[in-house]
């Protein structure tokens, strides 16, 4: 036995939206891990997982949130939000599924789990529009959207905790992240750019991108952010971060159109259109070039990406189409 399934065998361990992309691939990988995981989501689950208990509930219900953490020895805060683009047409509901579910849950670990270990996932969008490439820790936040500020409210939440309440909490910023996911489903549907080009390519369709695609990402597999996930609740770090925020990425830039091309290549159909004209909501929220500097998580966590992009689309491709 490894010396993290050790530190995660018969632990307690609790996945708010655990139905979404990064919470699904997260409370598997716990169970792996030989940990008692509780999955917390507002829809029942797809199917059964050996290690996992389904539990059926709202985040913002404050005594479905005392009870599902109760005696939890680790928590991850990965419920709500709604994306940046559809935040705009309703800021007001993404306030309320972001800032107060992590008020309510925040609450919740204070008083009755306060030795729980808790993970929050950020964004690369609470950066905004970054001055420099690679983007550090240390870049002023200056969200372009109501997804992204909520972001950096709840970001300063989990540090306000930390310090005044003793809390050990961690956040963590992702850049892009992408996997297999099922086609269609709408937990994922617009979840990654990468996922929707997947779904274009494998349809034979033409993957459609704004501008001349040049625009550059960092593409980061959920694989890897789980890794990272893990590590920090595991890590020593969480007693002494004081809800420290560090970056999760690849620590590459990726234009868009390259990022296409290579789906189209693995998925042996489809094409890539550019020229297409950016929709004014997504103009209104769009960051510009950006790539994270990912030296404090190697530092902190012990953390480096494995995957590399072209291994990664292989393997969304290969799992799509069903593939050995």
């Amino acid at each position: 036995m490894s010396d993290l399934e050790r530190s995660f065998a018969s632990s307690r361990c609790v996945v708010f939206g655990a139905g979404g992309f990064l919470g699904s691939n997260l409370a598997g990988s716990l169970a792996g891990l030989g940990a008692d995981v509780v999955a917390f989501d507002l829809r029942p689950p797809r199917e059964k997982r050996a290690g996992v208990t389904a539990v059926t509930g709202d985040i913002l219900d404050a005594a479905a949130v005392r009870s599902a953490i109760e005696g939890a020895d680790h928590i991850y805060a990965f419920a709500g939000g709604s994306g940046a683009v559809r935040s705009m047409a309703d800021p007001l509901s993404d306030l309320r599924t972001s800032c107060e579910a992590q008020l309510v849950l925040l609450e919740a670990v204070r008083e009755i789990a306060s030795a729980a270990s808790i993970v929050f996932p950020g964004s690369r969008l609470e950066y905004g529009r970054p001055s420099s490439l690679p983007v550090g820790e240390d870049q002023p936040l200056s969200g372009t959207s109501p997804y992204a500020i909520h972001k950096i409210a709840c970001d300063s939440y989990y540090h306000l905790y930390a310090e005044d309440y003793g809390l050990r909490t961690i956040v963590l910023r992702f850049s892009n992240p992408y996997g297999p996911h099922t086609a269609g489903d709408p937990a994922r549907l617009g979840y990654g750019v990468l996922n929707a080009f997947v779904d274009h390519a494998l349809a034979g369709e033409a993957i459609p991108l704004y501008g001349d695609g040049e625009q550059l990402r960092d593409f980061i597999a959920v694989e890897d952010c789980v890794r990272a996930v893990i590590a920090a609740s595991a890590s020593s770090t969480v007693a002494t971060s004081r809800g420290r925020a560090i970056n999760i990425g690849s620590g590459e830039g990726v234009s868009l159109r390259r990022a296409a091309e290579m789906i189209v290549h693995a998925a042996g159909r489809g094409s890539v259109r550019t020229g297409e004209p950016w929709p004014e909501a997504a103009a209104a929220v769009e960051t510009g070039d950006f790539y994270f500097d990912v030296s404090l998580a190697r530092e902190l966590l012990g953390w480096t990406p494995r995957i590399t992009l072209e291994e990664g689309v292989r393997e969304m491709v290969r799992r799509a189409v069903g593939r050995p």
